[in-house]
């Protein structure tokens, strides 16, 4: 019993040690490589909005757009059959030159932004939720990648602006030390698998090679990402373009969110299943994003159930002895690169307080959903975009910025 514990406890401060490594390592070379160089084209830029039940989120996030430094651009909110107020909401707004509001039934999320670039005027379309703000200079922080004529999209930096509740703060913390970190590391291995719904920009014609946004899937920010780099087109992720978006605040939405992501990624990963190990097809994504997610997934998943089953043996057992050097690793590690992300990314120091929640109780939450979405998946069980409730607080005013 006592060298199954030992061998228990070694995989699971290697394995928890080395996706670290990792992630340190290719985030910190994309963090020191990276240069800022101001946008200089004259593009104009179309914003699509997506829009369903958002009539509590979309004037802030129109609000927040219509005031940008770079100033060649339209606002193109899409009503996608909302069944509350949002197109009237979406109407009130016209008085801002710069906004087009259309209105179509509802398709979903991929339909409404397809129906938006295809009236769409730009040769960059920027694609945000109805629940993202921005600042009035991340729209050029977002294009100025685009001064390199081979990038063909650019990811931005999403931020959780609710930050109020224990939920939501460790929800702040996860994107920045997972989602964003995660970013620059994929960046610097040019396999972006996802630019996020919150804030993405594109060259309109790439996204119109590869057919826009998917139906096939419930996660098509993903699935057209990946299609993007199927085809071999690099992807930028911009640090300082950041967009505010609001958090789940109850768990029974922020079980539903987390639930989409990991069954949607589990969808994307069979639809590209080609491209896994294929040295022609997009062969950065294809021999280390997608494998990498896969196996993101099993360490997760292995980590969470190994130290359940640890807990349980130390409690019968008595060998409480051997978890003290796993957490003293952990503890050393996590801290150090809590303390990197949040500077590199300018970020409350006070977040760090909660990255203990995160680590012992947070991220085996997730993990616990994602083991759940794939069984759901493996069986054949059916799930839909499962929309979150939207509480009207993505404004600057919920967060110390």
């Amino acid at each position: 019993m006592t060298t199954f514990i030992s061998l228990t406890l070694i995989i699971f401060a290697y394995l928890f040690t080395f996706e670290t490594v990792v992630y340190f390592i290719c985030s910190a070379r994309h963090y020191t490589n990276s240069f800022h160089k101001k946008y200089e084209g004259n593009d104009f830029v179309s914003i699509i909005v997506p829009s369903y039940n958002e009539e509590l989120t979309l004037k802030n996030c129109i609000d927040s757009l219509v005031n940008q430094t770079y100033d060649k651009y339209e606002i193109i909110i899409v009503d996608d059959g909302s069944k509350d107020r949002t197109l009237d909401v979406a109407k009130s707004l016209l008085h801002y030159k710069k906004v087009v509001v259309l209105a179509k039934s509802n398709g979903g999320k991929a339909s409404a932004l397809n129906f938006g670039i295809k009236h769409s005027r730009g040769n960059i379309v920027v694609c945000v939720d109805a629940d993202s703000i921005f600042l009035n200079d991340r729209l050029s922080k977002l294009l100025e990648p685009f001064s390199d004529p081979k990038i063909a999209a650019v990811a931005g930096n999403v931020k959780v602006v609710n930050r109020k509740k224990v939920l939501t703060k460790n929800q702040a913390l996860e994107y920045i030390i997972g989602l964003n970190l995660y970013r620059r590391m994929f960046t610097n291995l040019n396999c972006v698998p996802v630019i996020p719904g919150a804030i993405g920009a594109f060259r309109k014609d790439i996204i119109l090679e590869v057919g826009g946004y998917s139906l096939d899937t419930i996660v098509e920010d993903m699935d057209l990402t990946i299609a993007i780099s199927k085809k071999g087109y690099k992807i930028e992720y911009a640090g300082e373009a950041i967009a505010y978006t609001e958090a789940p605040e109850s768990y029974k939405d922020f079980f539903k969110q987390r639930y989409r992501w990991t069954y949607g990624t589990f969808e994307v990963i069979t639809k590209y299943k080609s491209i896994l190990f294929n040295y022609n097809s997009g062969k950065e994504l294809g021999l280390i994003g997608l494998p990498y997610i896969i196996y993101s997934i099993v360490v997760n998943i292995f980590l969470t159930l190994a130290i359940f089953y640890l807990i349980i043996i130390m409690i019968f057992y008595g060998y409480s002895y051997y978890l003290l050097p796993l957490i003293f690793t952990i503890i050393v590690i996590q801290s150090i690169l809590t303390l990197y992300v949040i500077q590199i990314d300018h970020e409350d120091k006070k977040l760090l307080f909660y990255w203990p929640f995160q680590v012992l109780i947070y991220r085996h939450i997730i993990n616990l959903i994602t083991l759940k979405a794939f069984i759901d998946y493996m069986i054949g069980k059916k799930t839909s975009w499962n929309k979150i409730d939207r509480l009207g607080k993505n404004t600057l005013k919920y967060v110390d910025l």
